[in-house]
């Protein structure tokens, strides 16, 4: 993976039982992105073996960090999916 896992991002995957293959989906095939800023960008993946969840990825992309990780409730209503 070419990112690194903040203190903070480590934290809440023990915190939510999130998996690292989880977060690498989501970076590697998201079903939506966005890009916030330019230190800024999520990631989204749905998790077939969780129910179909949504999982939201957090990455400041200019130090190659994973910010945080979880899942969004709000984005699996609309299909893990961008509406634009």
């Amino acid at each position: 993976m070419k990112y690194e896992l903040t203190q903070h991002a480590i934290d809440v995957m023990n915190a939510r039982s999130i998996k690292i293959e989880w977060i690498q989906t989501a970076l590697e095939s998201p079903s939506s992105y966005h890009m916030v800023s330019e230190v800024e960008e999520h990631y989204f993946a749905i998790i077939a073996s969780e129910a179909n969840r949504c999982i939201k990825v957090v990455v400041n992309p200019l130090h190659m960090k994973i910010v945080t990780a979880y899942f969004d409730r709000n984005m699996r209503k609309k299909g893990c999916k961008d509406e634009n």
